[in-house]
């Protein structure tokens, strides 16, 4: 795994941590905290102590759990450490290329463990960033990964941000083409709180589009909201899309969702992130 990125950044922090206590700055202790974290970090990773916890994602047709996005955990550490500012002290620190490819390797695994049990069309979500990109032959160790695990690329699929084609337009629609030519589905995620939405549907082969809670938590009282996500949902039918909706949070804005025409849902209405024994056993109910 590519580890420079955080051993260059381990010496130069040990080096600007020098310098700031010789400078009495009181930065220091802030700066020593994430040192100390970040090496924590790659060793968690390193020893297979983190977990991907799994958010199921519903049919709206149908109600049954057809997928999952799967969202990192570090379930030995300190409860209150939010999940965020540790991928942000990754990236940071140049530890997100080695968490990330950790991650999808799991997200194999995971997807192997569900055929195990029967679930042959079920698909587990994986979230990249920009700094992703770096990954040397990132298509090919996400193909060695699947090889590795006997699954199919279809199973495997990858939200991006917009944040994400901003920063590398040109590597990133080359990227997104090499996923599709693999097998596996892309997903623009957190659509509408960009800028330039529209033109990415036009530059890249996304096969859904998420659309970002913000609309949705207030959608049954926000009539412009409700515009808002009828639009998206006709349009990327239109553009031969399938809408993905989160932050479904109870049966009222479920309902009016699926009168809509949206065609799947995400949110703590269906259930919170959970371990996959537990995930196993709530796919099993919505089954039946």
């Amino acid at each position: 795994m590519e580890n420079d990125g955080f051993d260059s950044w381990l010496q130069r922090g040990y080096l600007g941590l020098s310098q700031k206590h010789q400078n009495t700055d009181t930065t220091a202790p802030h700066i020593d905290m994430d040192l100390s974290l970040a090496v924590s970090l790659q060793h968690a990773i390193r020893s297979n102590s983190l977990a991907i916890y799994l958010q199921p994602i519903v049919n709206l047709r149908t109600g049954t759990i057809v997928g999952a996005e799967a969202l990192l955990r570090w379930p030995s550490a300190d409860k209150h450490l939010d999940i965020e500012q540790l991928i942000l002290l990754a990236e940071r620190t140049g530890l997100i290329n080695e968490l990330s490819l950790w991650v999808i390797e799991k997200a194999c695994q995971t997807v192997a463990k569900l055929n195990q049990q029967g679930y042959y069309n079920h698909t587990i979500s994986v979230n990249l960033s920009a700094k992703n990109l770096a990954i040397p032959k990132l298509i090919e160790k996400i193909e060695n990964s699947i090889l590795k695990h006997g699954v199919s690329a279809a199973q495997l699929k990858f939200e991006l941000t917009e944040f994400a084609l901003i920063k590398n337009h040109t590597d990133m629609v080359r990227f997104v083409n090499e996923l599709n030519k693999l097998g596996s589905q892309v997903i623009l995620d957190d659509f509408g709180t960009g800028y330039s939405s529209l033109n990415y549907l036009v530059n890249y082969s996304f096969s859904t589009i998420k659309v970002d809670k913000s609309f949705i938590l207030d959608l049954t009282n926000n009539e412009t909201h409700q515009v808002i996500v009828k639009t998206a949902i006709d349009m990327a039918h239109n553009l031969d899309m399938n809408i993905t909706v989160e932050g479904i949070e109870d049966q009222t804005t479920e309902q009016l969702l699926i009168k809509m025409g949206a065609d799947q849902g995400q949110g703590f209405y269906y259930s919170k992130a959970i371990p996959f024994d537990e995930y196993l056993s709530l796919i099993a109910t919505h089954s039946k």
